[in-house]
């Protein structure tokens, strides 16, 4: 059976179920592979001096050209790799996505603290060979103690959230840097707040400046 629209926008349609769920289809992914040599390879890319744009960290991560309407190793998790040099620490950071950490070269530690102070209680150690995990939206940061480099891989669900278009970030730590992937700084949700009510609940989320 088919429907009109016409009394609503060209870009809308009425349409069965069925039909909708057919759309939701991925198309059939090939079996990939990476090959270990040349990730090694493209991360030497990055040096201290060399990283990505002005932030603190470097590296790459794995796509799947098979998938269509995302990027990731499958339509829902994404898998890239990070070099992080003797005695570097990555400042505190968040995200709404989950963070699973294979530590296949170096020693160090991850530090887990909402607060963003490295302390002893919320270190989580780790060495070659070590899966950690850093829950969604909990503050993180990585610090290497060996004198070799790390070499880390990271699993996110990041390209689900970002098909939802709900991915944000504190990047680095803190509700100034609060940012949304499509429409970049998230304005404050209630016209009434004010710094002080930010600082009194620590609510971490940016205020809206413009007025109207």
């Amino acid at each position: 059976m088919k429907w009109t629209n016409k009394n609503g926008y060209d870009w809308c349609e009425v349409l069965d179920i069925d039909s909708m769920v057919g759309r939701l289809i991925q198309p059939d992914l090939r079996p990939g592979k990476w090959a270990g040599e040349d990730i090694r390879k493209a991360m030497g890319f990055f040096t201290k001096e060399n990283r990505r744009h002005g932030d603190q960290r470097r590296g790459v991560t794995l796509v799947h050209n098979d998938l269509t309407g995302s990027a990731g190793m499958s339509p829902g998790i994404s898998v890239s790799f990070q070099p992080i040099l003797p005695g570097e620490k990555l400042a505190f950071h968040r995200h709404n996505y989950v963070a699973i950490y294979y530590w296949i070269e170096g020693e160090g530690y991850t530090c887990n603290d909402d607060e963003g102070i490295d302390r002893e209680e919320t270190r989580v150690y780790w060495k070659a060979g070590d899966v950690t995990i850093s829950p969604a939206w909990v503050n993180h940061a990585h610090v290497v103690t060996s004198k070799e480099p790390v070499m880390q891989m990271a699993i996110h669900d990041f390209p689900e959230l970002c098909y939802r278009r709900v991915m944000m970030s504190e990047d680095p730590d803190g509700h100034e840097n609060l940012r949304h992937m499509v429409k970049g700084v998230v304005p404050s949700f209630n016209n009434l707040d004010t710094l002080e009510d930010l600082e009194e609940r620590s609510q971490k989320i940016s205020l809206s400046t413009t007025t109207k």
